[in-house]
């Protein structure tokens, strides 16, 4: 190019220190911004810090001084941001704050700078402006930085709010859209990421409850930093939310329980939500609380709400649970065993608000960095399917012993105060002493007994926390396991079909209350009693 600056070729006096229209005679000024078109080769703009604005259409073989009107003399033009799906329009901002001006400039053209609109007319006045760039996906979608933060329009700059997100107040000069995030640069105070843009893409006038559609889920492993957590005071960044970050907007407060519904592309339930739902619990922490997992729910109130689904199956029906050594400051610790991860693929959301079904595709995307095949990915969920079907099996069984063994404990505590009740008491026991042994073996393996839960809880876990299919070694001790789980689930069977009718029968004739199994809706079971060593 030739000098872009405002030099002349006889400036005159340049000594001493000239203000802004002798500084641009005599040269001063250099290039700030070169903005190559995303769409176009041959296209470049070209801005200074004297207050010019140049374009080339022709692979710079010439130049056009297309400054916008209004720029003042000396002033730096700061950015320039084209937007490849629109030909000719081309943001510009401005900013003067060297010569104590400190107003936010910017402009938009459409016409390759054949005019110009002011568009910073909405912003903070007194706070100079350093960048704006337009959204890639929505036209008219504008992010400005400026001297205390982030402001964003969604008229093409006709008006304009601040967009905190917790962003302290702080000189941002410059941003990036990357995909669907917004990245800012700030002066002193770090890299800052506003992660998912989605709703601010999709957002517009509400008619109603309105469910935003994702943008695809990462299928990731949430980042534990295995055996050796950070300490808190350790200083980190904080990773975007592991999972499907789904947004929606209430106009006012659901009358009845906002519920969420995750389907396959089978249409197979995989995950539902319900606002009504009761905390998460688990066993209680060695560890200080504050490791504990972040609670999430479905709100119901007014307003814009974010809820974020972790990909995963709900966890399966364990005799007991274990808190993972593996932790994050941000993430918490994992409870185990937990459900797998969903495979890759397309779901579908339907978010019910008051009688109000808002639906919404998802997909789910493979984690690049890993690179297996998807039927090694299918073959590992099958698996874990089929161990939670007997880890379920276990627990139903436990669950049915526990409440025969309670009931037989009062039958007893009964028999104890009745006359001629010795005989009837002492049969009490012989059977609760039939299923004591049958109880631990549930939870561990017993000799010459089966169940153990807690080995195919282990195994459980194993295979929910690689991305692989099954190994040989799995593969055999799960059949092993299953084995005995069912030899003594059908033992079970037996004495509860075999003894407890004969024994209801000379309850009854004791009147008292006949020894029943619950049925599924009304089991609960007991956690068994913890060992000596922590997890």
């Amino acid at each position: 190019s030739p000098d872009l600056s405002a030099r002349i070729e006889k400036p005159g006096d340049c000594g001493g220190n000239p203000g802004p229209e002798r500084a641009l005679a005599c040269g001063y000024g250099t290039i700030n911004v070169i903005a190559p078109s995303p769409g176009d080769a041959a296209e470049v703009w070209v801005g200074t810090d004297d207050g010019l604005v140049w374009l080339t259409r022709d692979g710079t073989r010439s130049w056009q001084r297309v400054t916008p009107p209004g720029v003042p003399a000396w002033a730096k033009i700061a950015s320039i941001d084209l937007v490849a799906a629109r030909p000719g329009t081309a943001y510009v901002a401005v900013d003067n704050h060297r010569q104590d001006d400190v107003r936010p400039y910017a402009f938009v053209t459409h016409d390759y700078g054949a005019s110009w609109a002011a568009i910073g007319a909405n912003l903070p006045a007194g706070h100079y402006l350093s960048v704006v760039r337009a959204d890639p996906e929505r036209a008219g979608l504008l992010y400005a930085g400026t001297e205390l933060g982030v402001q964003v329009s969604d008229d093409d700059g006709a008006h304009w709010q601040p967009l905190g997100a917790g962003l302290p107040p702080v000189w941002v000069h410059d941003l990036l859209v990357k995909d669907r995030d917004l990245v800012a640069a700030t002066v002193g105070r770090a890299l800052w990421v506003l992660d998912d843009l989605t709703p601010l893409r999709q957002r517009g006038a509400l008619a109603g409850p309105r469910l935003y559609h994702p943008a695809p889920a990462w299928r990731l492993r949430v980042n534990q930093n295995r055996d050796t957590p950070f300490t808190r005071e350790t200083p980190l960044g904080q990773n975007p939310p592991t999972g499907a970050v789904i947004d929606y907007v209430l106009p006012a407060a659901a009358r009845a329980p906002v519920e969420l519904e995750i389907r396959d592309a089978g249409g197979a339930l995989v995950r539902r939500f319900t606002s009504a739902d009761a905390p998460e619990e688990g066993p209680e922490p060695y560890f200080e609380r504050a490791w504990l997992p972040h609670p999430r729910r479905l709100e119901a109130s007014a307003g814009a709400h974010r809820f974020v689904w972790d990909l995963r199956y709900p966890p399966p029906r364990a005799l007991a649970y274990e808190w993972s050594i593996a932790a994050s400051p941000a993430e918490g610790t994992q409870l185990t065993p937990g459900g797998a991860l969903v495979l890759p693929g397309e779901y579908r959301l339907t978010l019910t608000v008051d009688g109000r079904r808002l639906e919404a595709p998802l997909a789910v995307v493979a984690d690049p960095r890993v690179p297996v095949p998807a039927a090694e990915l299918a073959g590992a969920l099958d698996f874990w399917r089929a161990l939670t079907a007997d880890l379920d099996a276990v627990w139903r069984a436990y669950a049915e012993i526990g409440a025969v063994r309670s009931a037989l404990a009062d039958r007893r505590a009964a028999l104890a105060h009745a006359p001629s009740g010795a005989a009837l008491a002492a049969r009490v026991a012989a059977l609760d002493a039939r299923l004591a042994p049958l109880a631990a073996a549930a939870v561990e393996a017993q000799p010459g007994l089966g169940f153990a839960g807690e080995a195919l809880a282990a195994i459980v876990t194993d295979v929910e926390g690689a991305d692989r299919a099954p190994t040989g070694a799995q593969r055999e001790a799960a059949e092993t396991l299953r084995r005995a789980a069912a030899a003594a689930i059908a033992q079970w069977h037996a004495l509860a079909a075999t003894e407890l009718p004969s024994l209801n029968r000379a309850l009854a004739t004791a009147r008292l209350p006949a020894v029943r199994v619950p049925d599924a809706a009304h089991l609960k079971a007991a956690e068994p009693p913890e060992g000596d060593d922590l997890p």
